[in-house]
């Protein structure tokens, strides 16, 4: 089962770094779930040059969706997206305005 669904851009940063980005996902599962990093599922998306745009230029942006349990403390929820972002800024050097992170009850259903 996918924990998380990560929508990247072809040949930008996030890109480059999914092995760190990943492992940091891990950590925070574990961290914030008690998830067993060897069971933690990540699907990468990657959007090819040209299909993202963000202002009529190529987006930089990513996009991570977690999925956690249902009825999950917002105070919790909230302190896990901020380190998503923290996780994306420190590894891939973009602006918190290039990571939209979302966390939403339930299984991850793509």
């Amino acid at each position: 089962m996918d924990h998380y669904s990560c929508i990247i851009q072809e040949g930008q940063a996030a890109d480059r770094k999914t092995d760190t980005l990943e492992a940091g996902l891990k950590k925070l599962g574990q961290t914030f779930f008690g998830d067993d990093p060897e069971e933690v599922g990540i699907r990468w998306t990657r959007q090819a040059p040209g299909w993202a745009w963000t202002a009529g230029k190529p987006s930089t942006s990513s996009i991570v969706v977690r999925s956690v349990p249902v009825g999950y403390d917002n105070v919790q929820r909230e302190a896990f997206l901020h380190a998503v972002c923290d996780l994306w800024v420190e590894t891939t050097g973009c602006s918190v305005n290039e990571v939209v992170a979302t966390a939403f009850d339930g299984p991850l259903a793509l």
